[in-house]
């Protein structure tokens, strides 16, 4: 594996995958837990394009902007990530660590993203019963069943 993920592999677990019949919340067939793709160099497109707020900061050319590494997701226990809305955040908590996004410098980053017009949407993989954070406060939101491609949209957002 060639990539700055090291050994997080959160990714390959939280997201749908339809070129691969893969279920969000569900480990894909080809991830070897804590050490990569077995299929790297042939992965689908929405593999390759992907890039969580972790491993995009660790690209940018000013290191104080770099995310510490007790962010990264396999650590966090968040998977925080663009969603198909320019002005909304994802946050998919890990299995078991559905708080995971109340940790300090979790929480601190997601507010800042409100104090800078984001909206940011929180909890398990393929949840119906999410938690909003905008600039109205926190709230819990319901979110349409996953279609195909792992996608979910808020209800209230489908009236």
């Amino acid at each position: 594996m060639t990539n700055l993920c090291g050994t997080c592999t959160a990714c390959c677990k939280v997201f749908a995958i339809a070129d691969l019949d893969k279920p969000a919340g569900k480990w894909c067939g080809h991830c070897f837990v804590g050490q990569g793709c077995s299929i790297y160099q042939d992965r689908p497109t929405v593999c390759v394009e992907f890039k969580c707020l972790w491993l995009e900061s660790q690209s940018r050319a000013d290191a104080h902007e770099h995310l510490p590494l007790p962010m990264r997701p396999d650590k966090s226990k968040c998977v925080i990530s663009p969603s198909t809305n320019p002005n909304v955040m994802s946050v998919i908590t890990a299995n078991g660590s559905p708080d995971a996004w109340r940790r300090t410098d979790i929480r601190r980053l997601l507010i800042g993203l409100v104090k800078h017009g984001m909206s940011v949407v929180i909890g398990p993989a393929a949840s119906t019963r999410k938690t909003m954070l905008d600039i109205n406060g926190e709230r819990v939101v319901t979110m349409t069943p996953p279609d195909k491609d792992g996608m979910q949209w808020s209800e209230e957002d489908q009236r």
